[in-house]
């Protein structure tokens, strides 16, 4: 009886060693891993600062030159719509301001077929609007048909701009022709302003009888087929 009842103190113990030896290599195992993890990650974390560095000097340059972009577009196109609507040297200013000038001056108004009482009562209350337009208009409203301008930079350095547009009464129309020059970029100075009517001499508002090489040149004063380049008379279908 003895004897048998060792024997499964034996395997007993035998198992015992198995578990506790699975034991030490599962804890073996688990312990070396943890120190590859460790070291893996050491080695991230030296690599990390330098690359995350890399990462927001990167975004930071994109972002910046995106903003930079967009803020010399915005600068440009405030530029440009300022100077050609606000600025005195603009297109579209020139143009209303003679028009105004035009609208404002008897002599003028006279040419185009008003007459001295229709003029007389020409105020703020009851102001002449002329139709004015850079080309032969599809229909009856037309002040805001683009203009007709040529700029160059003249002898004196300075930016010139030659203009030529059509004004029209109920009864006649006529053809302005202007050069300005642009002393900075918020004074202008207008050379001359010429009105010419058919049937009429020519009327200056500002300056005087003079033809530079310069309108030669662009061929101002003859654009069209007609006197003045204005078809006169009936459209032809």
């Amino acid at each position: 009886m003895l004897s048998l009842n060792r024997y499964p103190l034996r395997v007993i113990s035998h198992n015992s060693r198995t578990i506790l030896s699975s034991k030490r290599l599962v804890s073996s195992t688990s312990i070396l891993l943890q120190q590859q993890a460790k070291s893996t990650q050491s080695k991230k974390n030296k690599e990390s600062p330098l690359y995350d560095t890399l990462k927001r000097g990167t975004k930071w340059t994109i972002s910046s030159s995106i903003v930079l972009v967009a803020l010399g577009l915005s600068s440009i196109s405030i530029y440009l719509v300022f100077s050609e609507l606000f600025s005195p040297s603009g297109e579209t200013s020139t143009f209303n301001r003679v028009v105004s000038q035009i609208e404002d001056s008897k002599e003028a108004l006279k040419l185009l077929g008003y007459s001295d009482e229709e003029i007389e009562e020409n105020n703020s209350f009851k102001k002449i609007r002329l139709k004015a337009y850079g080309q032969e208009p599809s229909d009856k409203w037309s002040r805001n048909r683009p203009v007709t301008a040529t700029k160059f930079t003249g002898k004196d350095g300075k930016e010139h701009m030659l203009m030529r547009f059509f004004v029209e009464s109920e009864s006649k129309v006529g053809v302005v022709q202007l050069e300005a020059i642009e002393e900075n970029f918020i004074q202008q100075e207008l050379l001359y302003v010429s009105l010419d009517v058919k049937g009429s001499p020519r009327f200056y508002l500002i300056g005087g009888p003079k033809l530079s090489s310069v309108q030669k040149k662009y061929n101002l004063l003859n654009g069209g087929s007609g006197f003045l380049g204005v078809n006169w008379g009936p459209k032809k279908d």
